[in-house]
């Protein structure tokens, strides 16, 4: 197949194509931002997911697999992928950018600090539904940084 080029000849782009491209790609870029933030139902959706595995472990004991695979892996993820779908943006809500994995770094901390309190209050001083309490806790939380994170998203999406 000819390409009308001689070997080690390289295709120059017309100004007007590139600017025609830098236009097309800054168009592109700016329709993600539009769509990037999560949507409404997102980040309570995950809180709520968190709520069930903490909670499961006030309402009984063998609840605790199914608290902790809905509502820490399963649930997430579902919600995830629903929330890719509704926007049309398929990324890691809490590791996309810098400034999301920084507000990750303090949220995830947070959240095992909450599990390990519910736990020693549930078990250790046996106040019930310690876990549960905490779990609301969790669910406030993940909604809070759920916010920052979407603004911290689009700032750093936009150019």
């Amino acid at each position: 197949m000819e390409t009308g080029r001689g070997e080690g000849e390289v295709a120059v782009m017309e100004p007007q194509d590139a600017r025609a491209a830098l236009e097309q790609a800054g168009a592109a870029r700016a329709r993600v931002v539009a769509r990037a933030a999560g949507p409404w139902w997102y980040y309570p959706g995950v809180g709520c997911c968190f709520l069930f595995a903490f909670a499961a472990v006030s309402i009984d004991w063998d609840l605790i697999p199914y608290g902790f695979v809905g509502g820490v892996w399963l649930g997430p993820a579902l919600l995830t992928m629903a929330a890719g779908h509704t926007t049309g943006v398929f990324l890691n809500r809490f590791y996309a950018t810098p400034g999301m994995r920084r507000i990750t770094s303090v949220l995830g901390p947070t959240l095992l600090a909450l599990a390990v309190l519910g736990l020693v209050l549930e078990w250790a001083v046996d106040l019930r539904w310690a876990m549960a309490a905490c779990g609301v806790l969790a669910l406030l939380a993940i909604v809070a940084a759920g916010r920052r994170l979407d603004r911290a998203l689009l700032r750093e999406l936009r150019p």
